[in-house]
């Protein structure tokens, strides 16, 4: 049998593992390839986890920024965010220096921004609203609409078949004997915090999972007035001179802030107490706030690198697991991939070679190579943000109102890293303009260059 003949067709059964963002992005094309194709396909999402639930057992380990580039696909698809679901509509992101701060704005002016804050499940352990607020339950809602079977239930094992026309074989289950169900395609959603990671890994057809940094997250609660007042509808960023962060942001909610850092490598709690002892950070919360004994923490992992061969005959793996941009827009990455792996499996087929022309290499060309320009440029922030002289310099760069050129191109460039609007290739030329980095070294090129010459007169 041929590479072609594998294809999905009416009656074909897909099974999708893990009922989060990627799974169900997923659910939403397979179903409307399928629509477009004139087949009837059947697909069912497995994951234990009820995002209804509140703390870790609904929660899906995520600071929970919608960016814009992902709210207007969404609306492009039909799916529009319940208002119920929207913590936060965000407006801009302060940039905090150790001495200096700056709100940045959308680099074109009057632009009203669309991105908002939610929760991956439904809320913090210790909320207190009412009703159902996870975004992940109301993407897997939306599926259900279109005739997707949710099934809670973990997926335990598959098995790859023997044979090239045959179905794969999905187990399920903590009873004995456990389910089977034989799909036509597996779609492997199941994240970098999953043990299935680990499962496919030690299969054998080749995929290896991608590198992972242990992050670290948590929800600290405080009333509705003082968030309003001091964090507004901005994302706070910091750069506090701290080697072990890359990444540190409160992202403002209702009745929560979300804190997220993430570190050059794994972070554990004793990070996250350090950074909210930070005179910086003090200064954000209530007169006299005392570091709660109890809130809800997670150390969770993000992945680094992108994983190789994450395809066979009838499987495909996406999402984190897969390839994704960067320490950025995870969810954003998500839908694109979903997308791009639903069509190649309706419009070219199931098989490896399939996979591998029409998703993976894609990808790799939209993301990967990407990626590269997003380390080169998340190594200049790191200088930057670890050196005390040259993020207030930035910082007052924006700010100021003689040299407004300048303040725009830095303000552009911050906006579009924070919130990943645009290319880590488009950002990194940005930031290569010379009078930007002239402007931005602490001492003028030709300063340092007559003291080097006196040295080297002086060595004659």
């Amino acid at each position: 049998m041929s590479n072609s003949a594998l294809l999905l067709k009416n009656g074909s059964k897909i099974a999708i593992i893990g009922g989060g963002p990627g799974g169900s992005f997923f659910a939403h094309f397979a179903s409307r390839y399928a629509k477009e194709a004139g087949i009837d396909v059947s697909i069912k999402i497995y994951d234990r986890k009820s995002f209804c639930q509140r703390g870790p057992r609904g929660c899906n380990m995520c600071a929970g920024v919608i960016s814009e580039n992902l709210f207007n696909s969404l609306e492009e698809e039909r799916i529009n965010i319940a208002d119920f679901c929207v913590q936060r509509k965000i407006e801009g992101y302060c940039f905090q220096a150790q001495d200096e701060s700056v709100v940045l704005h959308h680099p074109v002016p009057g632009h009203i921004s669309k991105i908002v804050t939610v929760f991956r499940g439904n809320g913090p352990l210790q909320s207190e609203h009412e009703g159902n607020v996870s975004f992940d339950d109301y993407l897997l809602n939306h599926v259900k609409e279109q005739g997707v079977e949710i099934v809670f239930d973990i997926v335990k094992s598959f098995k790859l078949p023997f044979r090239k026309g045959d179905p794969v074989k999905v187990i399920s289950g903590d009873g004995n004997p456990k389910n089977e169900f034989d799909a036509d395609l597996v779609v492997g959603a199941f994240g970098v915090n999953t043990g299935m990671m680990e499962k496919v890994g030690n299969m054998d057809f080749g995929y290896k999972p991608p590198k992972t940094v242990r992050t670290c997250q948590c929800e600290i609660m405080l009333s509705p007035e003082h968030i309003e007042k001091t964090f507004g509808n901005n994302v706070f960023v910091f750069a506090l001179g701290k080697r072990e962060l890359k990444f540190a942001s409160i992202t403002p909610k209702a009745d929560y802030v979300t804190v997220n850092l993430v570190g050059r490598r794994d972070l554990t709690r004793k990070n996250l107490i350090d950074f909210l002892k930070h005179p910086a950070v003090k200064k954000l919360m209530p007169e006299k706030w005392e570091i709660p004994n109890d809130f809800c923490m997670c150390i969770s992992k993000i992945p680094i690198t992108y994983a190789k061969h994450p395809y066979a005959d009838r499987l495909v793996v996406l999402g984190d697991a897969s390839i994704s941009r960067s320490y950025k827009s995870g969810i954003e990455s998500a839908f694109n991939m979903a997308k791009l792996s639903a069509y190649t499996a309706f419009k070219n087929g199931v098989s490896a070679r399939s996979f591998m022309n029409g998703y993976f290499k894609p990808a790799k060309r939209l993301l990967a190579r990407d990626n590269f320009y997003g380390i080169v440029m998340l190594k200049i922030n790191d200088y930057i943000s670890s050196n005390r002289q040259l993020a207030n310099r930035q910082v007052k760069l924006v700010k100021s109102t003689e040299d407004t050129k300048t303040a725009s191109l830095i303000n552009e460039i911050l906006w579009n890293m924070l919130t990943g609007n645009v290319t880590y290739k488009e950002i990194l030329i940005k930031a290569m303009n010379l009078r930007l980095i002239l402007k931005t070294l602490p001492f003028h090129p030709l300063i340092w260059i007559r003291k080097k010459g006196g040295i080297f007169s002086n060595a004659k």
